[in-house]
């Protein structure tokens, strides 16, 4: 059991970034272990930017970082750090601080300019709406997503930056209901129960090594765009936004995804029931984006199809499809009977 307010560590391997985030832990350590909360009450920041700048396996935000350290630094006591005053302490952890983050910034920088393969499988599904097991699914997001697991049983193994992950989007129109799947690996097709599907189309795409760049693309992605509200007292609690504050949700997204939007629209979905409880059921917000935009960073928009945007990917959301511009996105009616009524 750790220590009150100590933050678990990110999960990196060897590297500039490892050398950060282990210094930043070091620091926490000196300062007496004060938690998340304390710290960003002290900055005037969100307690779970404090979390996530420990926590989250990633280049941390400069400006936080430096101010999460200077914060620790005043906390610990200036022998712990260097000999001498505090304004010396202060001073050799933030050019410490400065220089970690430089190098690792560089380590990610030349980590992102490797183009890892960038292929995925896609598999279509036109689900057998007659089947009890199809039902079953449709009934509840966390069987379905139990069946896809089967599915593409390794692809746990897989999951990274560089391969990607196991996405799916469920797309309900009526009686008919199709299942997109995206894998970083080759999918057991066998593992489907008998009679699960109508038809089935499998297709294994590669990224191209050049010629996105400046293309104009349509695009479509149902996503769990949401911000945390909190009260005094209370636990805080995400809530989905709603226009505009979604649509500049999606354009922040786009623009780390590579992507100028162009013109886009956004509309709400049911919540999805990630998780049924007799009482207390727990719900994922969703909304759709769709429109048109211009690719700006190719790398970027490789790792986003590949990887997904946004929370909830475990239940549908996340998976960014794109195709030309004369070209409707393929998609039916919101799968309603995964949502709450």
């Amino acid at each position: 059991m750790g220590r009150a307010g100590e933050i678990k560590r990110a999960d990196l391997p060897p590297g500039r970034m490892h050398d950060l985030n282990t210094a930043l832990h070091e620091l926490h350590r000196q300062a007496g272990f004060p938690s998340a909360r304390e710290i960003a009450r002290a900055l005037g920041i969100g307690h779970s930017t404090v979390h996530n700048l420990f926590a989250r396996a990633r280049l941390p935000q400069y400006d936080q970082l430096m101010a999460v350290a200077g914060c620790l630094a005043l906390r610990a006591p200036v022998q712990h750090i260097v000999d001498g005053s505090q304004e010396q302490a202060l001073d050799a952890v933030s050019h410490r601080f400065h220089s970690l983050w430089q190098q690792a910034k560089t380590e990610d920088e030349v980590r992102r300019g490797w183009q890892p393969a960038g292929n995925a499988q896609q598999i279509v599904l036109h689900l057998n709406t007659r089947s009890r097991r199809v039902l079953h699914d449709l009934s509840d997001t966390l069987h379905l997503h139990h069946t896809i697991r089967a599915l593409c049983p390794d692809a746990a193994m897989r999951e990274s930056a560089h391969f990607g992950r196991l996405l799916y989007r469920l797309d309900r129109d009526r009686d008919d209901a199709t299942l997109r799947v995206q894998t970083p690996v080759p999918a057991i097709l066998g593992a489907l129960p008998v009679g699960y599907a109508r038809t089935v189309a499998v297709d294994r795409f590669s990224w191209p090594e050049a010629g996105l760049e400046g293309r104009s693309v349509r695009f479509l992605l149902d996503a769990n765009a949401t911000k945390a509200v909190s009260q005094p007292g209370q636990r805080s609690k995400r809530v989905a936004l709603e226009t505009p504050e979604g649509i500049a949700w999606w354009e922040r997204q786009a623009c780390r995804a590579g992507l100028a939007t162009i013109a886009v629209r956004g509309q709400q979905l049911e919540p999805i029931i990630a998780r049924r409880v007799a009482r207390n059921p727990t719900y994922l917000p969703a909304t759709r984006f769709e429109g048109t935009a211009v690719v700006t960073d190719p790398a970027a928009l490789q790792r986003a199809v590949l990887t997904g945007i946004g929370r909830g990917r475990a239940y549908g959301l996340g998976l960014l499809c794109l195709s030309p511009p004369e070209t409707e996105v393929p998609v039916m009616a919101p799968p309603a009977s995964l949502h709450a009524p």
